[in-house]
């Protein structure tokens, strides 16, 4: 013989289930409309509080939040533009991501390509102070994170006098195997902004000392931009260092 479903002293227990289940379907058709929105850039943790989350594995909470930082803005189904991030709470992302390995490339990636294309260009200011930090060293390749600050200073924030700041910076990292562009860096930004006195004399400053050290080919390349960029053409044809090329 066949068991009853509803064996005696369960009923109550199925009538609760079912009326939970049916509230929960209920609660679910009323909730859908309304959405949940994150903030885009969260708080930042300390270092130490950081190291301590990953159980003091600092190359994992490093790869943690740099996989986090790049997927800011879209979770949870939402979608933000980058010019609506928060640019000084994301910089401070950056500059832990530093402090757990200041090696690595790839958070100096992140900024200077991704949130360096940010809609809004006048909040890029943080992004630059980060990429500063991060290229301020001849080591291996991180003086192109100076070179990208400048670039970012002065093409996308038109802002010449940061820009030649920053081009100084990265003119003094200049040495053996670095190409001559990030020496003549702050003679590119002078020509711009129009000082091209200036931007004469620190390209004759650099053949006066550094010309014997430096490819053929570099300095061909800073005689040509001198009599064809910095002097006029009456000028140029009279100076002894642009003979050759008459």
């Amino acid at each position: 013989m066949a068991e009853p479903f509803f064996k005696e002293g369960h009923s109550v227990l199925y009538i609760i289930f079912f009326l939970v289940l049916t509230a929960q379907i209920a609660m679910s058709f009323a909730l859908h409309p309304v959405k949940t929105f994150f903030e885009t850039v969260p708080p930042v943790p300390t270092p130490r509080a950081a190291s301590i989350h990953f159980l003091g594995d600092r190359e994992l909470a490093y790869r943690s939040f740099g996989t986090m930082i790049q997927n800011f803005g879209d979770t949870g189904g939402n979608h933000t533009a980058l010019k609506n991030y928060n640019f000084e709470r994301l910089s401070r992302w950056f500059f832990l991501e530093h402090e757990l390995n200041p090696k690595s490339d790839y958070i100096p990636f992140l900024a200077a390509y991704y949130f360096g294309g940010s809609q809004d260009t006048s909040k890029l200011s943080p992004v630059i102070d980060y990429l500063e930090i991060a290229g301020n060293s001849a080591e291996g390749e991180k003086w192109r994170w100076l070179g990208q600050a400048v670039y970012l200073a002065r093409f996308r924030m038109n802002d010449y006098d940061r820009a030649l700041g920053l081009a100084y910076k990265l003119s003094d990292l200049y040495g053996p195997g670095l190409p001559g562009w990030v020496k003549q860096m702050p003679a590119f930004v002078q020509l711009q902004m129009g000082e091209k006195e200036a931007a004469h004399a620190f390209m004759l400053e650099i053949l006066k000392e550094s010309a014997e050290n430096m490819h053929p080919n570099e300095v061909s390349f800073m005689v040509d931009y001198i009599c064809t960029r910095l002097l006029d053409a009456q000028k140029s044809k009279t100076d002894p260092l642009c003979q050759d090329m008459y």
